[in-house]
């Protein structure tokens, strides 16, 4: 028998989309949720920009990935926006934030999920940039 989202636990899997996802964390009626294995294999931006808000990763994650998702029976009314900090690691907040139904895990998020986060055994992507200074 299948669990409902709200019966699963942090760290648990379940399939939805055609997507095998790991719950991090309920919050009431909302689930915070990452993909338990990767799901393209792609530049973070083809224009070399590390601003998440321009970023060719972003527009395709929002875009075909989120529509193929529908298209496997997931429904789109389940994706809500947040809000993602994109404050950079020396502390910078030029990039300000951005608000997206589909996201790339930023660092801070990471190291609060990092118990659930399943191995993929690769480099990956977040969306925290290292500077925001044009000059790097």
């Amino acid at each position: 028998m299948k669990k409902k989202l709200n019966e699963l636990q942090p760290g648990e899997r379940f399939d939805y989309g055609g997507v095998n996802w790991t719950l991090l964390e309920l919050k009431g009626n909302e689930a915070i949720c990452i993909s338990s294995t990767p799901v393209l294999d792609r530049a973070f931006d083809k224009d070399n920009r590390n601003d998440w808000r321009r970023s060719s990763l972003r527009k395709e994650l929002n875009g075909n990935f989120l529509a193929t998702l529908d298209i496997n029976g997931a429904d789109p009314a389940a994706f809500i926006k947040f809000e993602s900090d994109l404050t950079d690691d020396d502390g910078m907040t030029d990039y300000g934030t951005a608000r997206d139904k589909i996201a790339l895990i930023s660092c801070d998020l990471y190291r609060k999920y990092r118990a659930f986060l399943p191995e993929i055994g690769r480099w990956q992507w977040t969306l925290t940039p290292w500077t925001c200074d044009p000059e790097y």
